[in-house]
């Protein structure tokens, strides 16, 4: 679903994993501590969304107002002699609260733009009555509404922004509070969004927020940050998400840049509402309205089968029609999920005897019931294939090799983990290889970006195309206990999403790690890593290298999203190994 990534790429990732020295067999990884800020359920379930046998049906835990969701694999008969057809079988299901909205109630923060540019164009009365339109359509019974006003007036040197009612669930109250706001300054200083953001942070983080309710953020905006003292907008609403906050963004008559800010602010693409005039302002409010109650149903989901080399697909058994068949992977997009579930099934024809399973790993990535990016990963379903009387040919396994746009730059987040069993020689190594690796880019037009993490995970230098830049944030790598994988990742889609991006470019993450993701003390989940994961693959190819004896190759693997983009480097022998997988399989870095 990305653009390929450029051969340099590639070459580079390979250089910095041939870097990495013979590890001892076993290293110690000691115990997470919890992340401050971050609250995780106690005593969370070990993942389940693996099952040995082929018929299970894996529903991990949820959150009681989010939606339970199962996935299945089955492959029909299991036990066939070479070239005989099985019938494989997926299936997918989702349990959502039964009541209106079908997801968790919200307490949600309306933050209104009162700047001088609202006077001066005449926009603030529209404002006011899109407001009012937002606030008719809130189920009160449900929700909570606060109410924040930003913009500086410079004859009264009011506040760059104010909370001018707290949440509440009187919407009576909410109303008279909109009808007390300020008319805009004739004569104003800036537009500080950041201030906006933060104000509507602190009150979502206040007493008066629901532990229950899903903490939301509605700015809306006629024009761009221009306080320039103030601190990053960005760097607010990547905090605000970080909390666990649904920013939405809304621009009135707002020029390319602003909106380039705006969408950058929500936490989706999507979820920035652009309204050309005050004419369309009010259907963008009704809009945004239904983006808050969201229904209680998966949406965009993507579901990758990627077929193992044993077997081949027949021609033409596959129902319903993929979206698109990329090689050996199979790939259904699905606007939202069908009450009854979904379901897929298709025709292999083993090419060799043993015991296997016909794919190499099978996943769906979603947006849960409350807009939050997630994935399960199927069963792998087992077959058992004898050999035919007589002496078979084996064919060798297709290799796919679609076209690419080779030399294109890329933006590229670098995750290294820093956690205390990476001391001494590991890190050592790890650091050579991404000075290798960093030194191979084409820099620019390519840039990089070089993230740490161990209980936390840290920008050390953002994207940049000066190499001496990126080289010296090598050396002040932080330090820590714990392995956090969700939060390396959650933080590498805060540098690929923000306002410096070029479309253009290609985005890849590469997380290398020495550790498992075991959250001790603070009940994460490997379930957390493969939400987490989820989302990371919606912005960027992710890749995953695995050092030494002691990682989680499942997990690396269900990470990277494909079998072919998680590399373990456990010994010089592996490293030729995964040279020669790489040059033969993925010529143009990526699929």
């Amino acid at each position: 679903m990305f653009p390929p990534i450029p051969r340099s790429f590639l070459a580079a990732l390979i250089v910095a994993i041939a870097l990495i020295p013979s590890l001892p067999s076993s290293i110690a990884v000691p115990a997470n501590r919890p992340a401050a800020g971050v609250a995780r359920a106690a005593d969370a379930p070990p993942d389940r969304g693996i099952a040995a046998a082929a018929s299970r049906v894996a529903v991990p835990d949820a959150p009681a107002d989010s939606c339970q969701v199962g996935v299945g694999k089955t492959a029909s008969p299991s036990n066939v002699e070479v070239g005989q057809a099985v019938r494989v079988t997926l299936s997918l299901r989702a349990d959502c609260p039964d009541r209106p909205g079908g997801a968790r109630p919200a307490d949600i923060v309306l933050a209104l733009d009162r700047s001088n540019s609202q006077y001066e164009n005449g926009t603030w009365p529209a404002t006011l009555a899109a407001a009012a339109t937002f606030l008719s359509l809130v189920d009160f019974s449900r929700s909570q509404v606060g109410l924040v006003a930003f913009g500086t007036d410079a004859r009264l040197g009011a506040l760059d922004a104010e909370l001018v009612q707290p949440l509440t669930a009187d919407a009576a109250l909410a109303l008279d509070a909109l009808d007390r706001i300020p008319e805009p300054p004739d004569l104003g200083l800036w537009t500080n969004i950041t201030a906006a953001v933060e104000t509507a942070q602190a009150e979502l983080a206040s007493a008066r927020h629901r532990p229950e309710a899903q903490p939301v953020l509605i700015l809306l905006s006629d024009g761009g940050h221009n306080a320039l003292l103030a601190g990053s907008p960005q760097g607010a609403a990547n905090a605000a998400k970080q909390a666990g906050t649904l920013i939405i963004t809304v621009g009135l008559g707002v020029d390319a840049s602003a909106s380039a800010t705006l969408t950058a602010l929500a936490s989706r693409p999507e979820l920035y509402y652009p309204a050309p005039s005050v004419a369309e302002l009010e259907g963008v409010m009704r809009e945004v309205a239904g983006a808050v109650s969201v229904p209680g149903v998966l949406s965009e989901l993507v579901v990758t089968d990627i077929l193992s080399s044993e077997v081949e697909l027949v021609a033409g058994s596959v129902e319903p029609a993929p979206t698109r068949i990329d090689g050996d992977s199979l790939i259904w997009e699905i606007p939202s999920l069908a009450a009854a579930g979904w379901s897929a099934s298709y025709l292999v024809r083993p090419r060799v005897p043993g015991r296997y399973s016909p794919n190499k790993l099978a996943y769906v990535d979603f947006l849960d019931a409350d807009g939050e990016p997630a994935g399960r990963v199927f069963p792998d379903p087992m077959i058992t294939v004898r050999a035919p009387g007589e002496a078979i040919k084996v064919f060798a396994p297709v290799v796919y090799r679609g076209y690419c746009k080779p030399g294109r730059p890329f933006d590229v987040a670098l995750l290294l983990d820093t956690s205390s069993s990476m001391d001494g020689e590991k890190l050592d190594a790890t650091r050579a290889a991404a000075r290798a690796f960093l030194g191979y880019l084409d820099l620019p037009p390519s840039r990089a970006a070089v993230l740490a993490f161990n209980a936390f995970a840290s920008v050390v230098q953002d994207l940049s195309d000066d190499r001496p830049a990126l080289l010296a944030a090598l050396d002040r790598l932080p330090r820590g206990a714990g392995t956090r994988i969700d939060f390396a990742l959650q933080e590498a889609v805060a540098v690929l999403s923000g306002t410096g991006r070029d479309p253009e470019s290609a985005a890849a993450i590469v997380l290398i790690t020495d550790g498992r993701h075991q959250g001790d003390g603070d009940g994460s989940t490997v379930q957390d890593v493969i939400n987490a994961a989820a989302g990371a693959r919606r912005v960027a190819t992710v890749y995953t290298v695995g050092i030494g004896a002691d990682v989680d190759p499942q997990l690396l693997t269900r990470v990277a999203g494909d079998p072919d983009r998680y590399y373990a480097a456990p010994s010089p022998a592996d490293l030729v190994r995964i040279y020669v997988d790489i040059a033969g399989a993925l010529p143009c870095g990526g699929r």
